[in-house]
C-alpha cells in the first residue's frame, strides 16, 4: 500500500515568502536580512487519512450435522448344546422344553403348572407349542369337578380372548381343552400381567377361576421360537 502525501502545495502567499528567503542572500551578499517582525507563515502539514477499516468476511455457516444412523442389534443365535437330546429352561413363571432327534429340527413348548406342593399333584396345567403357520397350538388341563358342557373361557387382564373352547376329555389327572391361540393374542400375552380361565362348575354358584400368571412368557416364546427355527 502506498504512503501518504505528507505535504500538498503552499499556498501563493507562502510560497511568495519562501522565494524571497530564496534570493534575498543572492542580491545582499553577506548583509544579514533585515527582521521584518512578521512571523513566516507555517508550513501547513497534510492530516493522515483515516485508514480504511477492513471489511470482517463473514462467518462461515457451521455444517450440517449429520443424523446419527440406527445401527440394529444382531438377533440372538440360538445354539443348541453339543451333544444334547433335550433342553429345559426357565423364563419367570414359564419353562421352555424342547426336544429333538440328532441334527433334525427341535419341538419346543412352553408350559405352567399349578398344584398341590405337598405331593406334586397337578391341578392345572398349560402347554404352548412355538408357533407355526400363525397360530400356537397347546393343550390346557382342567381340574375334576368341572360341568363339561359349558367349556372354558379365557380373558387376557379384563379384556375377553376370542370365544371360549370346548372340553374334549376327561381322565384321572383331569379334563383336556385343546387351543389354539392367534399371533394377536400371543404378542399381546407377551405385555399383559395374567391369563385367566374361567369354568362352571355343577351346582356351584360362583365359576372356577383359575389365574395364570404371564411372567416371562415373552422371553419364553421367543427362546422356543429361536430353538425351533
Amino acid at each position: 500500500m502506498p504512503l501518504p502525501c505528507l505535504l500538498r502545495p503552499l499556498p501563493s502567499a507562502a510560497l511568495g515568502v519562501l522565494l524571497t528567503l530564496i534570493l534575498l542572500p543572492a542580491a545582499i551578499g553577506p548583509t544579514l536580512a533585515q527582521d521584518t517582525g512578521e512571523p513566516e507563515a507555517p508550513v501547513e502539514t497534510a492530516p493522515k487519512p483515516k485508514p480504511k477499516p477492513k471489511p470482517v468476511p463473514a462467518a462461515k455457516p457451521a455444517p450440517a450435522a449429520k443424523p446419527a444412523t440406527a445401527t440394529a442389534a444382531p438377533a440372538p443365535t440360538a445354539v443348541w448344546p453339543v451333544g444334547a437330546a433335550s433342553v429345559s429352561e426357565v423364563y419367570g413363571d414359564w419353562t421352555v422344553v424342547c426336544a429333538r432327534e440328532g441334527a433334525g429340527p427341535a419341538t419346543c413348548t412352553l408350559m405352567q403348572a399349578q398344584g398341590s406342593k405337598t405331593d406334586g399333584r397337578r391341578s392345572f396345567a398349560i402347554e404352548l407349542r412355538a408357533p407355526a403357520e400363525g397360530r400356537a397350538a397347546g393343550l390346557i388341563l382342567m381340574p375334576l369337578g368341572v360341568n363339561i358342557e359349558g367349556g372354558v373361557q379365557f380373558k387376557l387382564d379384563e379384556a375377553v380372548l376370542g370365544q371360549g373352547a370346548p372340553y374334549l376329555s376327561c381322565s384321572q389327572e383331569g379334563c383336556i381343552v385343546p387351543v389354539s391361540f392367534p399371533t394377536l393374542a400371543t404378542d399381546t400375552m407377551k405385555t399383559a400381567k395374567a391369563l385367566t380361565v374361567t369354568a362352571t362348575r355343577p351346582d356351584a354358584k360362583e365359576p372356577l377361576v383359575i389365574t395364570v400368571p404371564l411372567g416371562g412368557f415373552g422371553p419364553a416364546l421367543a427362546r422356543a421360537v429361536a430353538l425351533t427355527g
